[in-house]
């Protein structure tokens, strides 16, 4: 019986291993790092904040926590050899095996001038894993609460928002001139900004870094901003973006820096070895590569990968990209690829929207407002929209906005 290693525990691994079980015929060995079964990892900023309990991570039992496979939970893969066909567990064990699929995540980058503060001081954290979520859920709960969060993107402000809601006191610092600089535009972000200030104790500084850290002991008491701005704290928090965990793959390949490449069959350069969720790159329905960082990719990828390896002939389609932010009754969005320089805006009932576009074509659009305005508009960017029937939709209702519902007829697919 051919042996299938899986490495990591998010919903990539967790997904594939329930392939692998339902089809049969495989030893599924699946390899964590963390003590306990798949979790969502969206949901850490309610943790941390003291709003969920730990239970309600996990994913339930049918969506993906690996039926037929063999757990190793609290052990990490040291090395990986490709070409061997073997992984070095850091117990000391040697597993051979036939086929690997490599879903490893990312981890939160660390600036270098940050470093000597992370693992060294106890009120330090990243926000990528259930550990640091509880260990600032912690001091929270223990009556301190001025947080800092080094970082304004996704994670950072779902986090600062979270924690303004359970009554904390936070600085959101970024480097950037607005928030969400990797997901929406300046001009876009800002339009969300006053939503996220509003009502709380919370504060946006952008355009700012961390220049030095005043600490006792080995707690951080203060940050100083490089403007010269005095933040007193009581935890810090790192979310300022992730790198793939690759780090363990032995040999030479492919630049791994923004993720494993893989093709249409989610396997990589090195063959029987696949790799899904965000620790690779695919292409997207506009051509472009991007790294993952979307549940129903990784799902999706990793269903694929396992069919694969189990002797079928299955590829993955370009996919899109998007993300989705909530902030009080509001929500950002992003769908598809907005980095053109064609964008048209328009007024979607009480809401915002920027369509971007390529030629003939839509290819993304960016949102911010309410979200009955938006439904409708996602199934769209699954497929590019002819650019001159989009303007007369928007334009049709000649009113305050129009239903977005009418961007799901047949008419606009091309």
């Amino acid at each position: 019986m051919e042996r299938v290693l899986i490495v990591g525990n998010g919903y990539a691994g967790a997904r594939a291993a329930e392939v692998l079980g339902s089809l049969g015929g495989f030893e599924v060995l699946h390899v964590t790092d963390e003590a306990y079964p798949a979790y969502c990892r969206h949901l850490l900023p309610g943790l941390a904040a003291g709003e969920r309990a730990v239970e309600e991570l996990f994913l339930p039992p049918a969506n993906g926590n690996g039926r037929g496979a063999v757990a190793r939970s609290g052990i990490a893969v040291s090395r990986l050899f490709p070409k061997a066909r073997r992984a070095l567990l850091s117990n000391g064990e040697e597993v051979p095996f036939d086929h690997a699929l490599i879903a490893t995540g990312a981890r939160v980058f660390i600036p270098e001038k940050l470093r000597h503060l992370f693992g060294r001081c106890g009120n330090v954290f990243a926000m990528r894993r259930r550990k640091g979520a509880l260990s600032r859920r912690r001091i929270l709960e223990g009556g301190n609460r001025r947080v800092a969060i080094i970082g304004a993107g996704r994670i950072g402000v779902l986090l600062a928002e979270a924690l303004k809601r359970a009554g904390a006191r936070v600085i959101l610092v970024d480097i950037a001139d607005e928030i969400l600089p990797t997901m929406l535009d300046g001009a876009v972000a800002a339009r969300l900004r006053p939503h996220l200030e509003a009502e709380g104790d919370l504060s946006v500084l952008t355009e700012s870094e961390v220049a030095s850290a005043e600490t006792e002991g080995e707690t951080v008491r203060a940050l100083h901003l490089s403007d010269g701005t005095v933040v007193p704290c009581d935890a810090v928090v790192l979310a300022t973006g992730v790198v793939p965990n690759t780090e363990f793959l032995e040999g030479e390949g492919p630049d791994r820096t923004d993720g494993l490449p893989v093709d249409a069959r989610m396997e990589t350069s090195a063959p029987g070895i696949y790799a899904a969720g965000d620790v690779i790159r695919f292409r997207t329905v506009t051509g472009k590569t991007a790294p993952g960082q979307l549940i129903l990719n990784a799902r999706f990828q990793a269903e694929v990968a396992a069919r694969n390896i189990a002797g079928e002939r299955a590829t993955c389609p370009p996919l899109f990209v998007g993300n989705v932010v909530k902030i009080g009754p509001v929500i950002g969005a992003v769908a598809g690829d907005v980095d053109g320089t064609g964008t048209e805006e328009y007024r979607v009932g009480d809401s915002f929207l920027r369509v971007t576009l390529e030629g003939g074509a839509m290819t993304g659009f960016q949102f911010v407002g309410l979200p009955e305005d938006l439904r409708g508009l996602v199934p769209g960017v699954l497929k590019r929209f002819d650019a001159t029937w989009v303007r007369e939709a928007l334009a049709a209702s000649g009113g305050p906005g129009f239903s977005p519902r009418v961007l799901a007829g047949a008419g606009a697919w091309v």
